[in-house]
Order: C-alpha cells, then structure tokens, then sequence
C-alpha cells in the first residue's frame, strides 16, 4: 500500500512502500535548489485563478534546463477553493495516479494558494504520468471528487475511486498494437487543451502479435506497462523461466509451459509462453490479471488496452 506521507509543514510526499526510505531525497533536493525541475524531478503546477469561468492553466517544468510547456483548459465553471472544489479534485487526482504507480514517487507541495496546485514526479516514467495527470485536467474538473480513504486532510493513507471503469482509470492504461513495434504509455483522450498534449510513445525493438486468439507482448514492456520495475523482471537461461516480482505478487512463468505461478500458486492458462525473435512474448491477459489488472481488447483498432490496478474502497 501507497502510503502519503507528512514530511514537513511545507512538502507532503507520496510514496511505495517497496521504494527505499530516502526515495523522495531527489524531490528535497529540487526544493532546496529554487529550481522548478531537474533531470530527476519534473514539476506541474495548475493555476486555478480563472476557473470560476471556466479556464484552468497548467505549466510542466521538465529537465535541468527547466524547460516549459503551457496548455490552456476550458473546464467546468467551479470555485477554486473548499470541498469538492478544484484544487481538492485536481489534488486527488494527483494522488490517485500516484497510489497506483508504485515505480513512481509522487508529491504534492503543501501551502501553496488556494487556486494552485504543485506537484513533483520522481522516477523513469516521470514524463508519462505527468502527461496523463495534464491530460486528465478536464475529466477530472467536470466529474465529482475522488472518492477518499481517509478522513480529510493530508494525513490520508489513499485515495481511491468506486468505480475501477471511472473516468480516473483511462489515465492507467497502456496500448499495445498489433504488427505496431510502439506502445503508448498511459494512454488518454483528447482534451480541450488550447495545445493538444499526445499520449507518450515509447518503442519496442519487437511487436505485439497473435497466436491462438491470445495477445503476446514482449515480457518487459508488458511488465513496465504494469508497474513493476526493472528489477523486478528476471530471467533464467538455463530452465528457461520468466519471473515478474512486485510487492504484492510473485508470477513465474516457463517457455511452453501453460502453467503460471502466482505467488507459488499454480495457474493453468490455455496458452503459453514463447521466444519470437529472440524476444520472450508472454501472453498479455494472463499475466496483467496475475498482477490485478485488466485488458481490454479492440477489435476495430486491433488495440490490447491494460488498465493498471484501481484500488476499491476496503481494499
């Protein structure tokens, strides 16, 4: 479980509890330089001034160059301050992608004016995230709060939302295309940003096909679309078997095997494992929902979509 994090009056940090203690020194240091971004840490910052009529501004500070891009929202007309309005919504929404993105350490800068919203993204996907969290602006101002664990207040363990097909879980998800040697990463809308602002693109040295009525996709970026980190993808030459670790699940998978192991558990799929090209291909439903994720799949596009996990209230 994601914990948020009270560190100082000024900084509240929200972590995964698989993450070192010190994970959140590199948003420290960003904040003891002046500086609004390093190589390390981006920052977005939403300003709420205007949005009683309906417009919201975001700028992202990216690299050590504090390189800046600016997009315009038309949003719903709503007060900027107090319950429900748009800094509680814009900051629960900040948290609930930082709640289910544990490769990712999150922060929102407490003490900030009413009608702003800071916050800090450390960790590889640091661009995606915060391209989905820009993306989501409109969604999120013209939709209800998210729904939240806590009791008020920053000292909330998690913010959640009922609903795992809510408007909030399309900013989780990653596409994989058939024959298409790229997948988009936190796959979104489009919005009514006065700049339209792309899902990111990543690409693969091999392509997603099918075998069987299933979707393969190669093991490591079906793997990072899920969360886990690079560590936790292993591989063993010698008996041929994939491992995929996170905090909360152990998956162990073989070549021709059409049996998968969830924490020592066996599974029985109706396909199996393969090398194509070199590249070890795991077939994409199994595993996502091993890890507690869901697929989709659209046929028109010929599009795999994999939401990550949505947290429930009680979870």
């Amino acid at each position: 479980m994601k914990k948020l994090i009270c560190l100082s009056i000024t900084v509240m940090l929200l972590f995964a509890t698989v993450a070192p203690v010190m994970a959140f020194e590199p948003i420290d240091n960003l904040i003891a330089s002046g500086k609004m971004s390093n190589d390390e840490v981006y920052t977005v910052y939403v300003d709420m001034t205007n949005s009683s009529q309906g417009s919201v501004v975001s700028t992202v500070y990216q690299t050590a160059y504090e390189a800046t891009t600016i997009n315009t929202f038309n949003v719903t007309s709503q007060p900027y301050s107090g319950v429900n309005g748009a800094k509680d919504k814009l900051s629960r929404f900040f948290l609930y992608l930082g709640n289910n993105n544990p490769d990712i350490v999150m922060g929102l800068k407490g003490g900030t004016p009413d009608e702003t919203v800071a916050g800090y993204v450390y960790g590889e996907r640091k661009s995606e995230v915060i391209a989905a969290y820009v993306n989501g602006i409109v969604d999120c101002l013209g939709n209800p709060r998210l729904w939240d664990n806590g009791g008020g207040g920053g000292s909330s363990s998690s913010t959640k939302t009922t609903d795992p097909d809510a408007w909030a879980g399309k900013y989780l998800a990653t596409t994989f295309t058939l024959d298409t040697n790229t997948y988009s990463v936190m796959s979104i809308a489009d919005t009514t940003a006065t700049e339209t602002v792309q899902p990111e693109v990543k690409t693969m040295d091999v392509s997603p096909y099918i075998k069987n009525d299933r979707t393969y996709v190669p093991v490591r970026y079906l793997a990072y679309a899920l969360g886990v980190a690079e560590d936790g993808v292993t591989w063993d030459g010698d008996i041929q078997q994939v491992g995929i670790n996170t905090d909360d699940a152990s998956i162990i998978l073989t070549i021709g095997s059409d049996t998968m192991t969830v924490n020592e558990e066996p599974v029985t799929m109706d396909v199996a494992p393969e090398i194509t090209s070199d590249r070890t291909f795991l077939p994409a439903r199994w595993v996502a929902e091993a890890l507690g994720a869901t697929v989709e799949w659209d046929d028109t596009a010929k599009q795999a979509i994999i939401k990550m996990p949505v947290e429930k209230p009680g979870d």
